[in-house]
């Protein structure tokens, strides 16, 4: 496969090396310009595939801004957003990467407590009235600290290719590998909340703890595959789960039981399956 080739500079940022792909865009690692004053010398930039529109601009500053105005330790930094053909931001780096791509391999631990602390991010931002609406393993970043807490996580990568291809149908912005993580719901024309998030949590946990999706291995050569397997499989959960993990993973997906009513209580019943 050839060597993709990666950017020198991206507006006034100066790219460092590519990261990845991911929630229709590609992630750099970059140098932030001076004018931003920031006290790191890394940042993540994410470029959104396409050329965009000064509406979509608008759209995407506007849901970026309201994002950066909540308070809470468990949600990424956000530092600057920039139009140049491409819609791209600049975002806080976390060198031990996330759920999808882990710097070392996780422990289950480490895995549950990035997840919990998630959740609190998102149920920050449904507090705030914003939807998260991509919660997948790569929207959970790891975090390292000092004293008892030494793991945690934060949520990133709020969900603007919906917000950015308002007009767009589904189909022209989902991601074949996002679909196991998206409420059923969501793919039959309902608006992200609160309820659909959280049964993303519950699907991101159940890859967490199973390596497993909870529709299996759902179709990479099309989005519109993957949607059609998403809507005609029932969710199936592994045997391997414990049964407070089996529990807690049913609820979220309103498979059994009583949805939990908000993320702060998902976060709480996974710090129960830390310390249990």
């Amino acid at each position: 496969m050839a060597e993709v080739d990666v950017p020198q500079q991206l507006a006034d940022f100066t790219v460092l090396r590519r990261l990845g792909e991911g929630g229709n865009g590609t992630f750099y690692l970059a140098v932030p310009p001076q004018r931003l004053g920031l006290a790191t010398d890394r940042v993540v930039l994410k470029v959104f595939s396409g050329v965009c529109s000064d509406d979509a601009y608008r759209r995407g500053v506007r849901e970026l801004r309201a994002f950066a105005a909540v308070r809470s330790p468990y949600l990424a930094s956000l530092y600057d957003a920039v139009l140049q053909g491409q819609f791209m931001y600049a975002m806080e780096f976390f060198p031990l990467g996330s759920l999808q791509a882990p710097a070392e391999a996780l422990t289950r631990e480490v895995a549950l407590a990035a997840l919990a602390d998630a959740a609190r991010g998102v149920d920050a931002l449904h507090e705030a009235g914003i939807a998260h609406a991509n919660i997948t393993p790569s929207s959970v970043m790891l975090t390292g600290g000092e004293g008892p807490k030494v793991h945690g996580g934060k949520i990133s990568d709020l969900g603007l290719a919906r917000v950015l291809a308002a007009d767009e149908p589904i189909t022209s912005f989902a991601q074949p590998g996002a679909v196991q993580y998206m409420d059923p719901a969501l793919l039959a024309g309902d608006v992200p909340s609160r309820a659909t998030d959280i049964w993303s949590l519950g699907a991101v946990l159940h890859r967490a703890l199973t390596g497993k999706g909870v529709y299996g291995e759902v179709p990479d050569a099309q989005p519109l595959l993957a949607i059609r397997a998403a809507l005609s499989t029932p969710p199936a959960l592994s045997e391997n789960l414990e049964r407070a993990e089996r529990a807690l993973i049913a609820n979220c997906l309103a498979l059994s039981g009583e949805r939990p009513a908000t993320a702060g209580e998902v976060a709480e019943r996974i710090d129960r399956l830390r310390h249990a």
